[in-house]
């Protein structure tokens, strides 16, 4: 018998996350974005179920881009960060890639190169300061591409880095920045929508939205799941208890033994730890479920192993076998994030493979 960590990605559940964003920008065309094997829930069994609807994919390189293209994912593929070395333009012209242009080397090797690319995107730093070129020199980059004859359509992108504070202002600011530059250039279409900006901010209409947490149905606010948001969580990520001990008021448990009983219980052990993804930083009252009743992390995170304890006062009644979620169906991931000081987004994109990935399409 294997090991019983599973991860279920529910793939019927990010295509009605797709299609809800869709819905909120419906003159929008929506890159589904599948980057870091779409956010841990594995790239090409989601492109391959979204390949019917999906307008374009969006990933962060060209070896994501590849496999995808290896799979049979025969619609357009968006490079985010571009290409990395002048050879990769060679490649996205051969293979129909389009790509974010931030800088020079970017843009003298595609034009060096003199092969056509159907969409690049010109990627403004409206204040984010990560990747982007200045108001000042975007006209000048979409001038070069347009005269070149080389690219079929020229977009005018950025990146916001605060969209998931609504009560932070940047993010209008950037917005404001951002359509100033358009007024520079003129006509040209946006893509500016992160799934936070999606969901939440007044954005322009028309050109590319790029839903990505979005998708698998995490949250990307800080304060809210995304169960709360209407979107469908896609990964459940279960084991069983492998192990059940009764321990005493005052014993303590796991490394460190940070872990001291207050009470006589229960104490079960599961086959999960940070060698599957599950956070070591996860402190000692964090949510889980056994058999479908609430319980709760008691003890350090070890690499294989989770010990837990139920959250209730009657914890006589738990066996080797029983059923555990650890996030997902009835435990949303931003809970656990938050009791391990990160975000969902680190959780699901950090997974390794030890735990058996389950997929489920329309019933």
């Amino acid at each position: 018998m294997s090991r019983p960590l599973t991860a279920t990605v529910d793939l019927e559940a990010i295509l009605s996350n797709y299609r809800y964003a869709k819905k909120l920008h419906p003159k929008c065309h929506a890159f589904a974005v599948v980057k870091s094997d779409a956010y841990g829930h594995g790239a090409v069994r989601v492109a391959q179920y979204l390949a019917d609807e999906a307008d374009a994919f969006a990933v962060a390189t060209i070896e994501e881009a590849l496999e995808l293209r290896a799979a049979q994912i025969k619609k357009p593929i968006m490079l985010l960060e571009g290409v990395f070395e002048p050879s990769e333009w060679e490649i996205c012209a051969e293979q129909g890639f389009w790509a974010a242009i931030e800088n020079t080397m970017q843009l003298e090797s595609l034009l060096a190169l003199g092969k056509s690319i159907e969409k690049v995107f010109v990627k403004l730093d409206s204040g984010m300061h990560r990747l982007g070129v200045t108001q000042e020199i975007a006209p000048e980059f979409v001038e070069s591409l347009r005269d070149s004859g080389l690219v079929g359509e020229v977009l005018l992108m950025t990146h916001f880095a605060c969209a998931d504070d609504l009560s932070d202002m940047t993010t209008m600011e950037q917005l404001a920045y951002f359509e100033q530059t358009r007024q520079l250039i003129g006509d040209i279409q946006a893509s500016v929508a992160n799934s936070a900006a999606i969901m939440k901010w007044n954005i322009p209409e028309g050109g590319w939205i790029r839903p990505g947490i979005m998708l698998y149905g995490i949250s990307p606010f800080a304060e809210v799941s995304g169960v709360e948001l209407g979107l469908k969580p896609a990964m459940t990520l279960s084991s069983k208890v492998i192990s059940v001990r009764h321990i005493k008021a005052g014993d303590q448990v796991g490394y460190g033994l940070s872990y001291q009983a207050p009470e006589d219980h229960q104490l079960v052990t599961i086959a999960a730890g940070y060698g599957d993804g599950y956070p070591r930083s996860a402190d000692h009252g964090t949510p889980l479920l056994i058999n479908g009743n609430a319980a709760e992390l008691a003890g350090r995170v070890s690499m294989d192993m989770i010990t837990a304890k139920l959250a209730g006062s009657d914890c006589t009644n738990l066996a080797i076998g029983d059923e555990v979620v650890l996030w997902g169906n009835g435990v949303p991931v931003e809970h656990v994030a938050h009791c391990s000081k990160t975000i969902g987004y680190e959780l699901v994109t950090r997974m390794t493979s030890r735990p058996i990935r389950i997929y489920r399409t329309k019933d």
